[in-house]
């Protein structure tokens, strides 16, 4: 279908759809028996993403970014989105809370993060706050200087080996508890990295949980003021659920390509598989529901580029594309047979890693009571 994408934003889908096929692609495989990204693989992608302009491609110009618009930004995710999870997060996208970095705080924090030298961790959640971000109990206590830190946090991406991980934790103050963002560096006293959680896919991608016992924070990494943790916190929520949609249209692109060629070419009882009604409308089902996911897709990402209210456009192709994506690995998955159970195919992965997305960045039910709102207005909630 024609979306009447701008030449210059099909480029950079372009650009990243041969990044795709000639950087990961060939890597996936030994990622997914080792469950790890080799820092030397690792080092050369991030090197090479930056080489091409796509590192940081969610940054805006003054930050050392493309300033590229929302709509430019879900194309080069949704191809992307074509890569196994741990792959695809080669093509950093670093936090928009450092955008608040002032004087060193930029050049020691924001600008290496952006050129790929720097590799972050963000860390809210906590085991008693989830979809409830104002639940946390990590606390920050002021001394001399700084503050201290003291708190667990759990399902943190990459927090393993992250260069500075930004906490957000609730410090005190006289007239009672504010959330604040502070950035803890890898070694410092007092911060350890506990479990590396074992997961059911999204392998090579580490989730950990961080234990911070009385680290001392400098007043020097603060991030922004204090009480602007949570606003911090969720200053591009919009930002990750767009980019989930979009990650979810193209995992679930390539399941169907690969389901449709395998049609074309497998023969059985004489005939191509494709030649089967009752497979052709599974097929069309798939094809209908990936189509109407990302035009879903762009339509909230052109909202946001209006700069209107875009919350329950977005909430609508979060919702649509992580619930599309599960539906149509599980036909690719059954189109193949017992192929499609096997690891040899990459049908068996993106089964696995669809999953979690109906749960991260705001769970389908969020997502529901936020279109909810949109449709029945904010009074009804209150």
């Amino acid at each position: 279908m024609d979306y009447l994408i701008p030449e210059e934003f099909s480029q950079f889908a372009e650009l990243t759809r041969q990044f795709v096929r000639q950087e990961l692609w060939p890597h996936e495989e030994e990622v997914e028996r080792a469950d790890c990204v080799a820092p030397s693989l690792a080092a050369r992608l991030r090197a090479k993403a930056v080489e091409l302009g796509l590192f940081g491609f969610n940054m805006p110009e003054e930050a050392g970014g493309p300033g590229l618009p929302y709509l430019a930004q879900v194309l080069i995710r949704e191809q992307l989105g074509q890569a196994s999870v741990a792959l695809a997060d080669m093509v950093g996208r670093p936090p928009k809370a450092l955008l608040v970095c002032q004087g060193e705080q930029r050049q020691r924090l924001l600008q290496p993060a952006v050129r790929g030298e720097k590799i972050w961790a963000f860390a809210l959640t906590e085991p008693g706050a989830g979809s409830d971000a104002a639940a946390i109990r990590t606390r920050a206590t002021r001394e001399q200087g700084g503050w201290r830190l003291n708190g667990t946090k759990h399902f943190i991406s990459h927090g393993n080996h992250a260069d500075y991980v930004i906490v957000i934790a609730k410090a005190s103050q006289a007239d009672g508890d504010v959330p604040a963002a502070f950035v803890v560096e890898r070694g410092a006293a007092g911060f350890s990295v506990g479990r590396i959680h074992r997961k059911m896919g999204w392998r090579g991608y580490p989730i950990c949980e961080l234990v911070f016992d009385g680290v001392f924070v400098g007043d020097d990494n603060v991030l922004g003021a204090i009480g602007d943790g949570l606003r911090l916190g969720l200053a591009n929520i919009l930002e990750s659920r767009i980019g989930v949609a979009a990650h979810c249209v193209g995992m679930a692109q390539r399941a169907y390509d690969y389901a449709v060629e395998h049609l074309r070419v497998r023969r059985q009882f004489g005939r191509q598989l494709g030649s089967f009604q009752g497979l052709q409308w599974m097929v069309a089902d798939m094809a209908v529901e990936i189509e109407q996911s990302r035009a879903l897709l762009y339509a909230a990402a052109r909202e946001m580029d209006r700069g209107g209210d875009a919350r329950a456009a977005v909430s609508m192709a979060k919702l649509s594309a992580t619930e599309m994506a599960g539906r149509v690995a599980d036909r690719a998955l059954q189109l193949l047979g017992g192929a499609g159970y096997m690891a040899e195919s990459p049908i068996e992965m993106i089964y696995r890693d669809a999953r979690a997305f109906r749960i991260g960045e705001g769970t389908s039910e969020i997502q529901k009571n936020q279109i909810a709102r949109a449709c029945l207005g904010r009074e009804m909630f209150a």
